[in-house]
C-alpha cells in the first residue's frame, strides 16, 4: 500500500464487491494495487501486480476497439474474460487521484460485474420485443384508463390507424378527449367493470381521416394500481373489415352476381372494399374489363333467348377459370368485370386473363350453327394504374379499346400512370 502513495484502500476491499485497480501513471501495463474482490472473477490480485495477465488481454476482442480509458469518472460497459473463459459483463469507471507534489500521479479503475443486470435486461428487452411483435399481429389498440377517466398507456399494434390517434389521449381524460357520445361509450363500462371486478364488452364506432372504424371492446381489471390508481385495460379490437364484409353481404343476400346485367350498384361497392383492402394491406388488385367480341351477330345466328343463355354459359366459364378469390360481375350487355384482389405480381395477372380467353373460346360448344366466341380484356393494375376505381375502370377501358382495335380475342395491359412531375 505504501509503495501507491500511501492510500489506504482496506474499506474499498471489505466492504465492496467492487474491483479496484491502482495504476501510477507511466507505470506500464502493470497495475501497483488489485483488490481481493477481484477473485470474484477468478483472478489473485498477484495475476495482475505481478505482470502475468495483462488486463488488456481479457478484454472481449469486439469491445477494445474505442475503448478509452480517460480518466473522468464516466462509465464503460463491456465484456472481460473470467478466470474460467466466461464473458462477464462489467461496468468500469476511472478516477485521478489526488496528486501529491513529486509523487507519480495514480488512478483509480472500479470494477462492477453487471452481469446478471445486464442479462435480465436483455431478457426483458427481448421479451418487451416478443411482447410488440405478438400486439403487432393482432389488429387491436389496448389502452389503460383510470377511474377517474384519465387514459395512463396506450399501445397496440403499429397497423393499427386507432393506436396513433389514442396514443394522444395519455395524460388526459377520456370525456375531455372525445365527444362526449364517445367518452361514455368507454366510461362507463370503465368504471362499472372497476366497481364489479368483472370484465365488460361494448362496440363503438370512430372516424379517423374521413373513415369510420368499427371496434369490438373487452374491459378487464387491472390487478392491483396503475400509477397508484385503481384501473381497467381497454382492448379495442378493429372488426371493420368484418363489418363492411356483414354489410356486403347483407346488400348481396339474394343476388346473383352472373345472372342479369343490373349489378352496377353491387359492383361499385365491391370494387371500392376491394381497393380499401388492398390499401390497408399494401397489396396489389386487378381489374378486367372482358367484352365479348362480336356477340351481335351471334345473337341474330340464335336469337335473344338462346343468346341469353349462352352468356350464362359464358359467365360459368370465365367464373372456372378466376381464381377461388376472384370476383366476377356480369354488367350491361356483353361486359363482365373481374376484380383480382391480393394479386402477386403481373404475370399472375397475364395467366388468368389466358385462361379466361381460353374458357370462353370453348363456351359455344354444343350450340347449333358456326358459333364461335373470343372476347377482349382491358387490364388495369392498382396502385400502378390508378389509386382508386375511377381511374382503374378508365385505364382499364382504355385497354380494352386498344385491344379491340387489333382485332379483339386478347388481353391488353393498361399503359402506367404518366410519373408526376
Amino acid at each position: 500500500m505504501e509503495s501507491c502513495g500511501g492510500v489506504n484502500f482496506e474499506h474499498v476491499v471489505n466492504i465492496s464487491p467492487v474491483v479496484s485497480f491502482v495504476w501510477i501513471s507511466g507505470g506500464g501495463d502493470v497495475p501497483c494495487f488489485v483488490s481481493g474482490a477481484v477473485a470474484s472473477f477468478g483472478y489473485a490480485p498477484s495475476d495482475f501486480t505481478s505482470g502475468k495477465i495483462r488486463y488488456a488481454d481479457i478484454v472481449h476482442p469486439a469491445d477494445r476497439e474505442g475503448l478509452d480509458f480517460t480518466p473522468d469518472c464516466a462509465s464503460r460497459v463491456y465484456r472481460i474474460a473470467d478466470a474460467g473463459g466466461n464473458w462477464r459483463w462489467v461496468s468500469h469507471r476511472i478516477c485521478r487521484l489526488e496528486h501529491t507534489p513529486g509523487v507519480p500521479g495514480e488512478f483509480l479503475w472500479t470494477l462492477a460485474d453487471i452481469t446478471a443486470h445486464k442479462e435480465a435486461d436483455d431478457l426483458l428487452r427481448k421479451n418487451e420485443e416478443e411482447l410488440q411483435a405478438l400486439l403487432n399481429a393482432i389488429p387491436a389498440v389496448l389502452l389503460v384508463v383510470a377511474e377517474d377517466g384519465e387514459c395512463l398507456r396506450v399501445t397496440g399494434s403499429r397497423d393499427t390507424p386507432l393506436v396513433k390517434e389514442a396514443a394522444g389521449l395519455v395524460g388526459k381524460k377520456v370525456a375531455e378527449a372525445l365527444p362526449p357520445e364517445r367518452g361514455s361509450e368507454i366510461l362507463v363500462p370503465v368504471k362499472r367493470c372497476i366497481e364489479t371486478g368483472t370484465p365488460q364488452f361494448f362496440t363503438f364506432e370512430i372516424s379517423l381521416a374521413g373513415r369510420t372504424y368499427f371496434q369490438e371492446a373487452r374491459v378487464s381489471p387491472f390487478e392491483g394500481s396503475f400509477g397508484g390508481k385503481r384501473a381497467a385495460i381497454v382492448v379495442a379490437l378493429d372488426a371493420t373489415s368484418r363489418k363492411e364484409l356483414e354489410d356486403e353481404i347483407m346488400l348481396q343476400a339474394g343476388h346473383d352476381p352472373l345472372g342479369s346485367p343490373s349489378n352496377r350498384g353491387h359492383f361499385n361497392r365491391k370494387l371500392l372494399l376491394s381497393l380499401a383492402e388492398a390499401q390497408r394491406t399494401r397489396s396489389s388488385l386487378a381489374f378486367f374489363m372482358i367484352d365479348l367480341d362480336h356477340f351481335n351477330a351471334v345473337n341474330e345466328a340464335i336469337g335473344r333467348d338462346m343468346a341469353d343463355l349462352l352468356l350464362k354459359g359464358v359467365a360459368r366459364k370465365i367464373q372456372g377459370a378466376c381464381r377461388q378469390d376472384d370476383i366476377l360481375y356480369r354488367m350491361e350487355g356483353v361486359n363482365f368485370y373481374l376484380i383480382l384482389p391480393r394479386l402477386r405480381n403481373r404475370e399472375e395477372a397475364a395467366m388468368t386473363a389466358d385462361r379466361i380467353l381460353g374458357a370462353i373460346r370453348t363456351a359455344a360448344a354444343g350450340y347449333s350453327g358456326d358459333i364461335t366466341l373470343s372476347a377482349t380484356i382491358g387490364i388495369s393494375l392498382f396502385p400502378e394504374n390508378g389509386q382508386d376505381g375511377k381511374s382503374l375502370l378508365r385505364t382499364a377501358e382504355a385497354a380494352l379499346s386498344s385491344g379491340k382495335a387489333a382485332g379483339g380475342d386478347r388481353f391488353i395491359f393498361a399503359e402506367p400512370a404518366p410519373a408526376e412531375e
